[in-house]
């Protein structure tokens, strides 16, 4: 079991320093158990940076297809009264701290805590970007990106991808998702559009982002743990999306995501559909049908983002 000072002496030794401003993508189970629990770890990490740092992860909540809202007009989230995220217990964690702030954009939000989470989260409205958090703190705090467990993920796709796809006039058909907001007595219902990727065709450029953004690689605990610069990552996944988006679509047949749900899409919702109803005479039957699932919803719900 890990202690507090053994966490501390890891993230020294990984390069955070006092000031920093990290963005989290955390796995506490690739940590390991500490004594104490994740809290500890969130305690080790803000005493590294000191006061003058700053935290912030993603603390998404659940979201229902948007025009099936009228069957949750009773799931209404607050500030008091916000649920569980999605992302994991780092996030459920950092919520728990008194200094914690959370995003004005409730359909979006991210839970910060230090130095400027008072300037990040009150500006974070709902006229705003979903991302637009984490683009204000690398253009202005030059943020980084501490992942501990998994695959390197950099926290700028989303940015980058936005960025491409309007200098390109592209666009991604999707599900639009959203929740019902109280906010000053008022109840309505907010949506957010975003573009998503593939994450098989991201594993086809993820080294080189990986090279040109690393700034130092180590152990946290028992995880593998990584900094990277954001600012650098960012400008490096609009090299690669600008040279070509088809970097965007995996190679799997099969991956709805990437044959139907952008303008530069190498199929069709139909030809899709059909493919994967022949499939379901095969022995991947239970897959088909999945996809057809989701394909059925994509084409009676879908919305250009």
């Amino acid at each position: 079991m890990h202690t507090y000072e053994k966490i501390k002496e890891d993230l020294i030794q990984l390069g955070i320093q006092k000031g920093d401003t990290l963005f989290l993508r955390v796995s506490y189970r690739a940590i390991g158990k500490i004594d104490g629990g994740p809290k500890v770890f969130l305690d080790a990490l803000l005493d590294v940076i000191g006061p003058e740092g700053t935290i912030f992860l993603s603390a998404f909540p659940k979201k229902h297809i948007t025009q099936l809202r009228w069957f949750y007009r009773n799931q209404v989230i607050s500030k008091e009264n916000f649920p569980k995220p999605f992302t994991g217990v780092m996030p459920l964690m950092a919520l728990s701290f008194p200094e914690a702030r959370l995003s004005n954009k409730l359909e979006f939000p991210f839970v910060v805590i230090g130095r400027h989470a008072d300037y990040l989260t009150e500006n974070h409205t709902h006229d705003k970007r979903g991302y637009w958090l984490t683009r204000e703190a690398i253009k202005k705090y030059d943020c980084k990106c501490l992942r501990i467990g998994g695959k390197p993920l950099f926290g700028t796709s989303h940015l980058s991808l936005e960025d491409v796809f309007e200098a390109q006039n592209a666009y991604m058909s999707k599900l639009r998702k959203g929740i019902y907001i109280r906010e000053n007595g008022v109840v309505k219902w907010y949506d957010e559009p975003n573009i998503t990727f593939c994450g098989k065709a991201f594993d086809h450029y993820r080294d080189r982002i990986t090279q040109a953004s690393k700034l130092k690689e180590g152990t946290v605990g028992d995880g593998y743990a990584i900094i990277t610069s954001m600012r650098k990552s960012y400008e490096e996944e609009m090299k690669i999306y600008s040279e070509d988006l088809h970097h965007l679509l995996c190679d799997n047949p099969d991956c709805y995501l990437c044959r139907t749900s952008y303008s530069f899409s190498d199929s069709t919702n139909w030809k899709y559909l059909k493919r994967q109803i022949g499939r379901l005479f095969s022995r991947d039957y239970k897959a088909a049908f999945t996809n057809i699932q989701n394909i059925l919803l994509k084409i009676l719900f879908e919305k250009k983002s």
